[in-house]
C-alpha cells in the first residue's frame, strides 16, 4: 500500500550555504523537505534492479522507505545581477496536496539571510512551471496575487507557456491544481512575465538550453564562470535514482522518452569537473557526476561554506 507523501518538520534554522562557480555565488534556499513513497514518482519502481545497500538509497537520500524530495530555489549573484532560478511551492495558497496547501514558510527570510531581498532580484528564471517551480513567484498583497519579485523579469519559453495555459494540460492541472491562475498569469497581468527562446542568454555566461521531456519548454541553466561550468537542471534528474538508472523518467513527466533523452544527454556531456545543480536533492546541494564502471553514475556533493 503507497504511504501518503509527508513534509519533515523545520530543524530550526536551516543553514545558508555558498557554493562559488567561478566569480557567481549560488545560495540554496531551501523552503521544504517532502518525503514520498518510490512509487509516486515511480510507479514501476519494483520491477527495477533497485540494490538497497546502494548509496542511493540510502540517507539524505532515502529515509524509511521514502524518497527525499526537497524543495525551493537557487539564488544567483554577480557583481551586477542577481538572479533567481526557480521558486519554491510558495505560501498561503489553496492546493490539493494538503502538504502544499497554505503553507507559511520562511523562504523569503532565509533569502534574506543570504543578503537579498524581493526588490533586488532582476531576473527570475523557470526551468518549467511546476507547481513547486512557481509558488513564491507571486505574493497576496491588496487584496490580488502579485510579483514577489516587483523588479523582476520573469524568463518561461513559448512551448511551456502555452502547454501550460492549454486544455492538453488539463488532467495536470486538475491533478495538482489550478496553481497557473495564482502563480505564473498574475506574473503577465503586471507586465513581468518574458517569453524568451529555449536558448536565451540570460547574462555574461549564463545560458538557458533545451532539455524537453519531463514538460514541453523544459530548460536548464548553463552558467560558465572563471573556468568552472555548472548545469542548474531543474527537474531533469529529479532523484538520485535517476543517476544510477538514467532511463527512468519520473510519473510527473509528460513525454517520458524525450524527458529520458534529455536526461542522457545532459548527463553525457557533464565533465568531471562540471557542478550539477538538480531542483530536489538534499539540501539542494549540487555535486559532481561521475561514471560507474557497471552503468549509471554517482554523485559527489559539494557542500559549499556556511554563511547564516
Amino acid at each position: 500500500m503507497r504511504r501518503a507523501p509527508i513534509v519533515l518538520p523545520p530543524r530550526g534554522a536551516e543553514p545558508v550555504r555558498r557554493i562559488r562557480v567561478g566569480e557567481v555565488d549560488v545560495y540554496p534556499i531551501l523552503q521544504l523537505r517532502y518525503r514520498v513513497d518510490p512509487s509516486l514518482f515511480f510507479p514501476d519502481i519494483a520491477s527495477w534492479p533497485v540494490d538497497e545497500r546502494a548509496w542511493y538509497w540510502q540517507q539524505p537520500y532515502a529515509e524509511e522507505g521514502r524518497l527525499a524530495i526537497d524543495m525551493g530555489g537557487f539564488l544567483l549573484r554577480t557583481a551586477d545581477r542577481t538572479i533567481l532560478v526557480d521558486a519554491g511551492v510558495g505560501n498561503d495558497k489553496s492546493r490539493p496536496n494538503p502538504n502544499f496547501d497554505h503553507r507559511s514558510d520562511p523562504w523569503l527570510a532565509t533569502m534574506a539571510r543570504a543578503g537579498v531581498g524581493p526588490g533586488e532580484v532582476d531576473t527570475v528564471v523557470f526551468t518549467h512551471l511546476h507547481i513547486d517551480h512557481v509558488g513564491y513567484a507571486t505574493s497576496w498583497t491588496e487584496g490580488g496575487w502579485r510579483p514577489t519579485f516587483p523588479n523582476a523579469r520573469h524568463l518561461v519559453t513559448a512551448e511551456e507557456l502555452d502547454f501550460w495555459t492549454s486544455r492538453s494540460a488539463g488532467r495536470q492541472r486538475e491533478r495538482l491544481g489550478d496553481y497557473v491562475s495564482d502563480s505564473v498569469l498574475p506574473l503577465a497581468d503586471h507586465g513581468v512575465l518574458t517569453i524568451v527562446e529555449s536558448d536565451h542568454e540570460v547574462a555574461e555566461g549564463m545560458q538557458l538550453f533545451s532539455a524537453p521531456g519531463h514538460t514541453p519548454g523544459n530548460v536548464c541553466l548553463e552558467v560558465r564562470s572563471g573556468g568552472v561550468r555548472a548545469v542548474f537542471s531543474g527537474d531533469m534528474v529529479h532523484h538520485a535514482l535517476q543517476l544510477a538508472f538514467p532511463a527512468r523518467s519520473t510519473d510527473y513527466c509528460v513525454d517520458p522518452g524525450s524527458a529520458s533523452r534529455s536526461r542522457e544527454l545532459l548527463l553525457d556531456g557533464l565533465g568531471p569537473d562540471d557542478l550539477l545543480f538538480p531542483a530536489h536533492f538534499p539540501g539542494l546541494l549540487p555535486g559532481r557526476v561521475h561514471a560507474e564502471a557497471g552503468g549509471g553514475y554517482r554523485y559527489e556533493v559539494v557542500a559549499g561554506s556556511v554563511i547564516a
